[in-house]
């Protein structure tokens, strides 16, 4: 379970980072908390953030039951595209809101395979 840790850090971290930039984009663009509009790069930015917390409550248990069920390998690689998805989305989002597609659909895929395998590992463990 060591990579599954690993990758749960490497996810959390870049969520940390992520909320970096909202901090970021808010000096830069003159955006007062607790308003979330008013320039479309600050938007942008913290909707990065706020989508990736919305995957995270899925992705993350979905890991370490697929994990622990099905197999480590299959989990921690599905997590690690998941975790480039995300920079890709980020990257995206920030230049232009419809560049942000492949990273989300890449993040999206790999998480549908967290919770197939998670949800076949568990299925065949209550069978047997």
């Amino acid at each position: 379970m060591n990579l599954t840790a690993g990758v749960t850090l490497a996810l959390l971290i870049q969520y940390f980072i992520f909320s970096l930039f909202v901090g970021a984009a808010r000096y830069k663009t003159g955006i007062k908390a607790p308003a979330t509009t008013g320039d479309p790069f600050f938007e942008a930015t913290f909707r990065v953030q706020h989508n990736t917390l919305e995957q995270l409550i899925h992705v993350i248990p979905a890991l370490w039951i697929c994990s622990y069920f099905f197999s480590q390998t299959f989990a921690v690689i599905c997590a690690s595209i998941f975790l480039v998805g995300r920079v890709l989305f980020f990257v995206g989002y920030r230049t232009a809101p419809e560049k942000r597609a492949p990273g989300f659909i890449m993040g999206w895929i790999s998480s549908i395979g967290l919770i197939l395998g998670g949800a076949w590992g568990v299925t065949l463990s209550l069978i047997n």
